[in-house]
């Protein structure tokens, strides 16, 4: 009789980690959605920046739903790093048409954002870690399985 599985048996890492990377850039998209007007009224470019990094962020979710593999890991990774770039530099040296925000770290989107965006960092980084690149599935099924455990033969005889 064959063990009973359990949950984590049916769903796969790979489609735990695309479902929290998707939520993760949609929470992105929302939290640039939420200050857009007014960033769009008083600073225009930054505004831009903020429809780009909404856009981008959405067809990334979608591409991470619908094509596997570690080539839509690095463009989350892309957008995700290019967002705290950004992030990083308005509070340390302004941004072209922006020094208002220099210093300001406690904005509470600005930390909701830079969290966000940092946990797709990490999920793409583990998710492109170079043994899972270089390793094909059925290669590590041999190595994850279980060795079998035989009872020793008997040596008297």
């Amino acid at each position: 009789m064959s063990n009973p599985r359990t949950t984590h048996d049916h769903i796969p890492t790979e489609h735990l980690a695309r479902a929290a990377g998707v939520i993760a850039l949609a929470a992105v998209a929302i939290i640039h959605v939420s200050d857009l007007s007014d960033t769009l009224e008083e600073i225009p470019l930054i505004g831009y920046g903020y429809l780009l990094l909404i856009a981008a962020t959405l067809a990334t979710a979608a591409m991470l739903m619908t094509v596997p593999g570690p080539r839509v890991w690095a463009l989350a990774n892309l957008v995700a790093s290019g967002a705290i770039l950004a992030y990083v530099l308005s509070r340390t040296t302004g941004l072209p048409t922006d020094t208002l925000d220099v210093g300001n770290w406690n904005c509470a989107l600005g930390t909701a954002a830079i969290s966000t965006e940092t946990l797709i960092v990490l999920l793409a980084a583990w998710r492109m870690q170079p043994q899972r690149l270089l390793l094909g599935p059925a290669y590590r099924n041999i190595i994850s399985a279980e060795p079998k455990v035989t009872a020793p033969a008997d040596s008297a005889g």
